[in-house]
C-alpha cells in the first residue's frame, strides 16, 4: 500500500509544475480576454468608440517603442524577462524567438560576424560565424527550414568562405530552402 502512495505521490509532484504553469496561463488569460471584452462591448455600440480604441492602442504601442529605443535597459522589459526566464520551457522558447526577431530586425547583428560557406565532402554549407577564436571561427550551421537547430563547428579560419550576405539574406535563404 505504502509504494503504491508513494507512486501517486510522485505522479502528483510530476505534473505539479506542468498544472501550475497551465493556472498561471489561465489566469493572465482570463485577465487579458476581460479586459479586451470590456473594451470591445463598449466601443462595439459606436464607430467613434471602435476608431479610439483603435488609435490608444497604436499610441500604446507606440509610446512602448519610443520608452524601448530611448533606454534599451527598460525596468518592466526586464523583470518580465526575469520572470519569463525563470520558467524553464518557456524561457527557452522565449530566448530563441527573442533572439530571432531581433537578429531578423537587425538589432542583434553584431553577436553574429556574418555569413560564410564552410566545404564538408565536397558539398559547401552556409553557416553563421557566431564568434572569433585565434585561428578558428565558431560557426552556426542551421537545418532548414527550422533554422532554431542546426550545429555548432569550430571552422579553421583559413578553410571558410566569407559570403557578401547579411545575415538577414542568409536566413531568408535557409528558410526559403534556397528559392530566395
Amino acid at each position: 500500500m505504502d509504494k503504491l502512495l508513494s507512486h501517486i505521490f510522485k505522479g502528483i509532484l510530476t505534473l505539479l509544475p506542468i498544472i501550475i504553469l497551465i493556472w498561471l496561463i489561465k489566469i493572465v488569460y482570463n485577465s487579458i480576454s476581460g479586459i479586451v471584452g470590456y473594451i470591445f462591448s463598449l466601443s462595439s455600440q459606436s464607430l467613434v468608440a471602435t476608431i479610439i480604441v483603435c488609435i490608444l492602442v497604436l499610441v500604446l504601442f507606440f509610446l512602448l517603442g519610443f520608452i524601448v529605443e530611448r533606454n534599451k535597459e527598460a525596468i518592466f522589459l526586464k523583470i518580465t524577462e526575469l520572470i519569463i526566464g525563470k520558467i524553464p520551457v518557456i524561457a527557452s522558447i522565449y530566448s530563441t524567438l527573442k533572439e530571432a526577431i531581433n537578429l531578423f530586425s537587425g538589432k542583434n547583428t553584431e553577436n553574429y560576424l556574418g555569413v560564410v560557406y564552410i566545404t564538408l565532402n565536397n558539398y559547401k554549407v552556409m553557416g553563421f560565424v557566431t564568434k572569433e577564436a585565434d585561428d578558428f571561427y565558431w560557426v552556426f550551421v542551421p537545418t532548414t527550414p527550422n533554422p532554431t537547430s542546426g550545429f555548432l563547428l569550430q571552422v579553421k579560419k583559413d578553410s571558410v568562405e566569407k559570403s557578401d550576405l547579411s545575415v538577414a539574406d542568409g536566413f531568408k535563404k535557409l528558410v526559403s530552402l534556397g528559392i530566395k
